[in-house]
């Protein structure tokens, strides 16, 4: 298992969505967050399951929500770098 390391960004991001999405419809907030902590445990698993995105970024896109998670392996740390609606350019997101 690897070290997971988030940005304080990527939290805000999550709590943002979150907020949303229960405020859109009550207990869809909470399956979006069971959605990003799975995704989230199954990248501390296994991060090169999911292919290469750009120089030496991962995605993952999640299954049931327009959100993609991108990251980056150093030797045994996992730094979940953004987290971001797929609609808004990634390029801007990741930086």
């Amino acid at each position: 298992m690897y070290n997971l390391i988030i940005r304080d960004s990527v939290y805000q991001v999550i709590d943002d969505a979150y907020f949303w999405y229960e405020q859109a419809s009550e207990g869809l907030g909470e399956r979006f967050l069971g959605e990003i902590e799975m995704s989230l445990n199954k990248i501390s698993n296994n991060p090169f399951y999911y292919s290469q995105y750009k120089q030496n970024y991962r995605r993952v896109v999640l299954n049931k929500f327009p959100y993609m998670i991108v990251y980056e392996v150093f030797e045994k740390d996992v730094v979940v770098l953004a987290a971001f609606h797929t609609s808004t350019n990634a390029d801007k997101n990741i930086r």
